[in-house]
C-alpha cells in the first residue's frame, strides 16, 4: 500500500506529515518563497511513489445552502457546475455536497456549495505538486473532515456548535442533524489559553445571533455548543465559557477521543491538528476540492493500482491452482502405488491358481483364444425362438389340437428324413431349401392330443392332423409325423369304434410329429 503524506497548509508556510500505522511524524516544513517552493519539489520527488493530500485550514472559505430540483445523470452534473460558477466564479476549489431531500412537497435536494476563495494562496503550492508529478488525491479542508467525525462526536439530533482548535486558531462549525452547514476560522495573536477562552466564548455568541437572524434556530432555544478541548486546559476554558440562555457549553475530551479514533500519538495541548491529519489518512471524505486536472496522476495511480491489484488475485488464484493440482497429483500417486500393489497381489493369486490346475496340453493363450471362439460362435449361432414362434402361431390357428409335451435339440443331420427338395416345395420367390448349405439343424418333437369327440371319427383324426401339419410346413420348416392315434399301415386290419359308448380319457387320440428347421 502506497504511504500517505498529509500536506498543512494553515498560512504562509506548508507543513509536511508522513501518516503511518496511527503515528504522525513530522518531515519538513516549506514556505511560499521560491527556495520553499523548490524544497517542496524535491520532497516530493523523493516520496514519488506516496499519496499526497492538501489539508487547508484557512479563513478564506465559502458556503452556501440552496434547495434545488432532483435531478440526476449529465443534468444534474451541469446543474451543481452551473451553481459552482455563479458561487464561486474565481476559484476552480469548490465542491457540491449533498445533504439529503426534503420529505414532503416536491422533494428538492439540500446541497451545501463550498469553496477555498483565495486561489492565490493555493497556486503556488498545486503548481508545484503537478511540476514534480505527485500524486495528489485531493484538496480538503477543515469543516470536511469535521463533517466526517460529526455524527460519532456529537450524534445526529439537532443543531449544534463544534468548536476546536488548530494552528491556525479557533474554528466554530455548525452542524444541524449530523450535516455539516458552515465553518468559521477566528485567527489568534498570542495562542494563550486565556485568548482562546475569550475567543470561542464571544464566536460562539455572534454566531448565536447569526443563526437567529437567518432563522435557522428559533429563538428563545439554547444553542448546544461543544468545545474540544484537552483535559488538561478544559478547567481553564471553563471559566469563560459559561452556560447562558442562548449557549449550553459541553466539552469533549480531546485525547480520550484520539485514543478512541486509533492515533498513538496522543495530543499534549487543545490543538487537533494531528487528529483531523489522522481522520483525513484513515477516514478520507467522500469530497474534496481538487479540479480533475490536478488529480491527473492519482487517476492513473488508481488504474495501476487496480490492475497491480487484479494481477495479484489472478496470481493467487493459479497458485491455489497450482496447489490444489499438486495435491491430486500427490494423491493420484499414492492411488497409482496402491493399485500396483492390488495388481501384484492379484497376479501372485492368479498364477497360485493357475499352478494349482491340471496340467493339459494346450497354452494358456491357445486355451484363450479357443475360447475366444467359441464365445464368438455362440453368439452368431441361431435361438430357437423363430421355429418356437412359428410352432405357437400354428397352434393359435388350429385350436383343436392340444399340446401336451415339447422336446428340442441342435442336430447336424435329420435321421430317416427326405432330401430338402423332396420334403416341401419352394414358394414363389423362396430359394430352394435342397440348394442350401448343409449344416446345423434345430428340431423340434412335439405331443399332442386331439379332442375326444373325434375318438370314434378316424377319417377326422387323419384331416386334422394333415391339415396342421400343413400349416406347419413352409419352405424353411421340415415337418414330419411320427406316429398317428392308429395304425394305418397295409398289413394291419382297421378298427371301427362305432359301436362303442363308453370312451374314457385313455382313449383321447393322441400323435406327434418333427420340426426342422436348418440353422
Amino acid at each position: 500500500m502506497a504511504a500517505k503524506r498529509i500536506l498543512l497548509l494553515d498560512g504562509p508556510f506548508l507543513t509536511a506529515h508522513h501518516w503511518s500505522a496511527g503515528r504522525i511524524k513530522v518531515e519538513g516544513e516549506f514556505s511560499h518563497e521560491p527556495a520553499g517552493l523548490e524544497a517542496l519539489a524535491a520532497y516530493v520527488k523523493k516520496h514519488q511513489s506516496s499519496l499526497f493530500y492538501v489539508l487547508a485550514d484557512t479563513a478564506e472559505e465559502g458556503f452556501q445552502l440552496e434547495d434545488l430540483p432532483y435531478v440526476q445523470g449529465a443534468d444534474r452534473a451541469a446543474l451543481l457546475q452551473r451553481r459552482l460558477s455563479q458561487y464561486y466564479y474565481n476559484t476552480p476549489l469548490s465542491a457540491a455536497i449533498s445533504l439529503g431531500r426534503a420529505k414532503d412537497g416536491r422533494r428538492d435536494e439540500k446541497l451545501l456549495f463550498a469553496a477555498l476563495t483565495r486561489v492565490e494562496t493555493f497556486a503556488p503550492w498545486l503548481e508545484t505538486l503537478r511540476e514534480a508529478e505527485a500524486i495528489l488525491a485531493g484538496v480538503y479542508s477543515v469543516p470536511l473532515i469535521l463533517a466526517g467525525c460529526a455524527p460519532q462526536l456529537l450524534g445526529e439530533s439537532g443543531p449544534v456548535l463544534f468548536v476546536s482548535l488548530t494552528r491556525g486558531g479557533v474554528r466554530q462549525t455548525f452542524f444541524d442533524q449530523g450535516k455539516l452547514h458552515f465553518s468559521r476560522l477566528s485567527q489568534l495573536a498570542t495562542q494563550s489559553l486565556d485568548e482562546i477562552g475569550r475567543t470561542s466564548a464571544n464566536d460562539a455568541a455572534k454566531i448565536f445571533q447569526y443563526l437567529v437572524a437567518q432563522r435557522q434556530i428559533p429563538r428563545g432555544v439554547a444553542l448546544r455548543t461543544v468545545v474540544l478541548a484537552h483535559p488538561g486546559q478544559m478547567p481553564t476554558l471553563q471559566d469563560y465559557c459559561l452556560n447562558t440562555n442562548e449557549l449550553q457549553f459541553e466539552f469533549i475530551d480531546l485525547a480520550a477521543n484520539a485514543r478512541q479514533q486509533g492515533l498513538k500519538d496522543i495530543p499534549v495541548d487543545s490543538n487537533a491538528d494531528s487528529l483531523l491529519i489522522h481522520c483525513l489518512a484513515t477516514k478520507t471524505p467522500a469530497h474534496q476540492f481538487a479540479p480533475a486536472t490536478e488529480r491527473r496522476f492519482h487517476k492513473l495511480w488508481q488504474i495501476r493500482f487496480a490492475l497491480t491489484s487484479a494481477a495479484w488475485i489472478v496470481l493467487a488464484a493459479c497458485l491455489l491452482f497450482a496447489g490444489k493440482t499438486s495435491l491430486n497429483l500427490y494423491e493420484l500417486g499414492d492411488s497409482i502405488q496402491a493399485t500396483k500393489a492390488l495388481t501384484e497381489t492379484d497376479t501372485q493369486r492368479y498364477n497360485s491358481i493357475l499352478e494349482g490346475l491340471p496340467k493339459i496340453s494346450i497354452t494358456p493363450d491357445n486355451l484363450r483364444a479357443v475360447m475366444g471362439r467359441l464365445e464368438a460362435l455362440q453368439r452368431r449361432a441361431p435361438a430357437m425362438e423363430p421355429l418356437l414362434l412359428h410352432l405357437s402361431m400354428a397352434l393359435n390357428d388350429t385350436p383343436r389340437v392340444e399340446l401336451t409335451r415339447l422336446t428340442w435339440k441342435i442336430s447336424d443331420r435329420l435321421e430317416g428324413g427326405q432330401k430338402p427338395a423332396e420334403r416341401a416345395k419352394p414358394g414363389a420367390g423362396a430359394a430352394p431349401p435342397g440348394n442350401a448349405p448343409a449344416g446345423n439343424w434345430a428340431v423340434v418333437e412335439i405331443q399332442a392330443q386331439l379332442p375326444l369327440g373325434l375318438v370314434t371319427d378316424q377319417r377326422a383324426q387323419i384331416e386334422l392332423i394333415e391339415s396342421f401339419a400343413t400349416r406347419l410346413r413352409d419352405p424353411q420348416t421340415d415337418v414330419k409325423v411320427l406316429s398317428r392315434p392308429f395304425d394305418i399301415e397295409s398289413d394291419k386290419p382297421l378298427k371301427s369304434a362305432a359301436g362303442r359308448s363308453d370312451a374314457q380319457l385313455a382313449d383321447v387320440p393322441k400323435f406327434s410329429l418333427r420340426l426342422a428347421r436348418q440353422m
